[in-house]
């Protein structure tokens, strides 16, 4: 009897032994696995918001948000550097047990245009930047990408990118992926040659849209409030009629390589016409307040009646002209593309997905010539050249010029090592069990700085990683966990 106690008593000892180890264990994994500071990031989140809920609604410049962070980070005395093109740049050397192990570069944009709507995205960078997790030498650089023009990605020292680089681009979207492959650019020019004449209408309708908040360009254009084509409804609308009109001058507010923010012009005309276009322009105004006005109140679509003889515009274009620039705006696709069950779909794509945007960024008139810049984007040259082409084919029916001015090469990384690793260390550290806390790994359907990144080095290992506002502080932790792993003879 006392022997069969002693053997339970040893049971008992045993098995809270074991439980003691396992507790244990779980206490240090878990200070292993939750390297975020949260603090931290939340102060710099909240910082961000207070910003959006000011008057101003948000940073008025790119100069404020430069000097926001850099303010942020005198706040906690870390050393960085403002480079030429506009980059801030925080880098960590490395520790000495990890000098040979391999660098890592986080990457994130600094706009202040999408600055309010990134704010997870900005102070995850900022807290990885803040860690004092022992690593390989670390990089964080927000990436001066004002009006989307890529100066600092352009800019960008070559050093900081050696052929053992691992590197990470940061930004937001509605869904979790890590992606090895984006679209290509090309930057495109259709020229309307362009004649003057005296104006023969007796009245004018000055048409007038602000307030568009602007964008990086999308799968999700369809969706963006577009001045340019709301404009050439009107002159469809007017050609469709067989109104003798013309258009006097025309603005854009155009916005780099994001979408614009404004649209200003004079269209003349006989009074006889006049009726009938105001009530079509009462319905586009309705249908634009419908489709814009709850999601955005900054939003203006009006138009002013100028009948007084002396206000009217003396010169305007001509009607051929004026027909030239209506046909293009009509023919021209100003969107998405996607791909045909006929198509040669490429692996992990089907029939619907997009393959390619066509995006109208401007109008710019002059006296002798009404320039249209269109940015293309597409999966390769294949695709890219069906659009190209099909913009071709319209300037060549209006008989303008199409040009090709500068591209971009398609982000492509057959290295798996860094997404392996990655995804690796994602499901180690954060519970995948929700359906929405999943990390696919795929390719973007939209151009991405990450082109420019491996242009600097087509060597470096190089992912994009895109997160829902409300996951980026997993991803920061994984990506801190990931780095303080490398180099270590186990991960965790």
């Amino acid at each position: 009897m006392g022997k069969l106690l002693s053997n339970n008593k040893f049971r008992i000892a045993l098995i809270l032994v074991a439980a003691l180890v396992a507790a244990l264990i779980s206490i240090q994994l878990s200070k292993s696995t939750k390297l975020l500071d949260k603090e931290a990031y939340s102060e710099f989140k909240s910082a961000v918001d207070e910003i959006s809920e000011s008057e101003a609604g948000g940073f008025t410049d790119q100069q404020q948000l430069v000097t926001f962070i850099e303010q942020w980070a005198d706040g906690h005395s870390l050393e960085y550097k403002e480079d030429k093109y506009g980059n801030i740049i925080f880098d960590s050397p490395a520790v000495k047990r990890k000098k040979n192990v391999t660098p890592t570069l986080i990457a994130v944009s600094l706009n202040y245009e999408t600055a309010v709507d990134n704010s997870q995205i900005l102070a995850s960078a900022a807290a990885i930047a803040l860690s004092d997790v022992e690593s390989s030498r670390r990089t964080v650089v927000f990436f001066n990408d004002e009006q989307g023009l890529a100066k600092g990605y352009r800019g960008i020292k070559k050093n900081y990118l050696s052929s053992k680089s691992k590197v990470i681009y940061l930004d937001k979207g509605s869904s979790n992926y890590l992606s090895t492959g984006s679209f290509q650019q090309r930057m495109t020019e259709i020229s309307i040659p362009a004649d003057r004449e005296d104006n023969p209408c007796d009245t004018a309708v000055r048409i007038t849209i602000s307030g568009i908040k602007s964008g990086v360009v999308s799968p999700g254009i369809s969706k963006q409030p577009d001045p340019v084509s709301a404009f050439s409804s009107l002159l469809t609308r007017l050609k469709s009629r067989s109104v003798d009109c013309r258009l006097a001058d025309i603005k854009v507010g155009s916005n780099g390589n994001m979408y614009p923010v404004s649209l200003e012009a004079t269209i003349t005309l006989n009074s006889y016409n006049l009726s009938s276009f105001t009530g079509y322009i009462d319905k586009r105004i309705k249908a634009w307040e419908k489709a814009y006005s709850s999601d955005d109140e900054e939003i203006i679509y009006t138009y002013e009646v100028i009948d007084d003889s002396e206000e009217l515009p003396g010169r305007v274009y001509t009607a051929e002209t004026t027909d030239k620039l209506t046909g293009i705006l009509y023919t021209i696709r100003n969107g998405a593309y996607r791909y045909a069950e006929s198509d040669a779909i490429p692996e992990g794509k089907k029939a619907g997905d997009i393959y390619g945007i066509n995006f109208l960024a401007d109008i710019k008139g002059s006296k002798k010539q009404i320039t249209i810049p269109v940015i293309i984007q597409g999966v390769d040259d294949s695709f890219t050249e069906r659009i190209l082409n099909d913009n071709k084919a319209a300037a060549e029916l209006y008989e303008c010029n199409y040009a090709q001015t500068a591209s971009v090469a398609a982000f492509r990384n057959d290295r798996n090592k860094l997404s392996r690793t990655f995804m690796s260390t994602y499901e180690k550290v954060n519970d995948t069990s929700a359906a929405e806390s999943i990390l696919d790994v795929t390719t973007d359907n939209f151009f991405t700085p990450c082109s420019y990144l491996q242009a600097k080095n087509s060597k470096a290992d190089i992912i994009h990683i895109r997160t829902k506002g409300s996951f980026a502080s997993d991803i920061a932790n994984t990506i801190l966990c990931y780095i303080k792993a490398k180099g270590n003879t186990s991960i965790f």
